[in-house]
């Protein structure tokens, strides 16, 4: 909700929008930073409902804090706390259902992103609806606490999530949490993939902060029909991916994608017309679409039987997450918000880099 709006809040805030968008990034991950990978190690000692109950908890407060807030500094307070609490939510639950079918990761994980992309598509539909009945990012963001504390009530009451994660060992026998991330740690093909995880995030909420302030002089509408064909083409990506997983070469469609996705980041960057930010959006969203899931899977066969671990490794690359933005942030007040978006290149090209050599 909130990438999509930071032109919105930046207006509201009297703020320039480069500044607010990569503050809006940056604020998920001050504190996942130091405590989202000891945590996710940390979860293969308890049942996935309580470990997933209690992040939805947080995740609801944190996210009723920044519909209520009227200062960046209690709005960027309130993202720190939902970074973390919603990377474990979604760790706990993503890790359960791959490694309950070890033979069927990359099928799962496209589902999973193909159920995200569906909640993304609600939100341009939400953002253009309160736009037109003059409500707000605030409203948007109440809607999102409620969802959260229902998400939350639903796992607290589930008999189904009171396991522990799949593949860790009995309490009793379970290493100590430094010892287990040394052991993940020392996997050299799940730290590589877990980079190339890391590099999705900038092809995601990142790219669509930065779009919207290149198109920060049309209209909220207009930002909202671009939002729209990129989650369009996201979604129509994931389903052609998982109706033919079984029929494709993963690595083919890692590197094609990837420089499909490149070409794409390049003329959405110098779009000189809404109408061409939607085409370019759009095959931006389908070329995209296949990265996260394919590259995810390989990390989660690095290291079979522990997503708990594989989470954490992930986890640990939050810091270049939440650097990132602010780097993209200096770069787009210094040169303009195309050299931002063209600076996003790393992200794809790293990707086809990881397929051929870890492929």
């Amino acid at each position: 909700m909130l990438p999509a709006s930071a032109g919105d809040v930046a207006r509201e805030l009297g703020l320039p929008g480069a500044l607010v968008a990569g503050g809006i990034i940056t604020a998920f991950h001050l504190l996942a930073v130091f405590v989202e990978t000891p945590l996710l190690a940390f979860s293969e000692r308890v049942s996935v409902r309580v470990f997933s109950t209690a992040a939805l908890t947080v995740l609801a407060a944190a996210s009723l804090g920044a519909a209520l807030s009227h200062s960046l500094g209690v709005l960027l307070a309130c993202l720190a706390l939902y970074g973390p609490a919603s990377g474990c939510a979604l760790s706990a639950s993503e890790g359960l259902l791959v490694e309950s079918r070890p033979l069927e990761r990359e099928r799962t994980l496209a589902r999973l992103n193909l159920s995200g992309a569906l909640g993304d598509l609600s939100v341009p539909v939400l953002l253009g609806a309160l736009a037109w009945t003059g409500l707000g990012w605030r409203h948007a963001i109440g809607f999102a606490a409620l969802t959260a504390l229902a998400l939350a009530l639903i796992h607290g009451t589930s008999k189904a999530l009171d396991v522990l994660p799949v593949g860790a060992a009995d309490e009793d026998e379970t290493p100590p949490v430094l010892e287990a991330l040394r052991f993940a740690f020392s996997n050299r093909s799940l730290l590589a993939w877990s980079l190339a995880v890391s590099g999705t995030s900038l092809l995601d909420e990142v790219l669509i902060a930065f779009v919207m302030v290149r198109l920060e002089a049309a209209s909220a509408m207009a930002r909202a029909v671009v939002v729209g064909a990129w989650t369009v083409g996201l979604v129509g990506g994931l389903v052609v991916l998982e109706r033919w997983i079984e029929r494709l070469d993963s690595r083919r469609v890692l590197l094609v994608s990837a420089c499909v996705a490149a070409a794409a980041l390049v003329a959405v960057a110098c779009a000189e017309t809404v109408t061409a930010a939607v085409a370019g959006a759009f095959v931006l969203g389908a070329s995209t679409s296949p990265l996260h899931p394919l590259a995810s899977a390989r990390a989660y066969a690095a290291l079979p039987g522990r997503p708990a671990l594989v989470n954490a490794v992930a986890a640990a690359f939050v810091p270049l997450d939440a650097l990132a933005p602010l780097v993209l942030s200096a770069i787009a007040l210094r040169c303009g918000s195309e050299a931002a978006l063209l600076a996003i290149l790393v992200a794809p090209l790293g990707i086809a880099v990881a397929a051929r050599r870890h492929g």
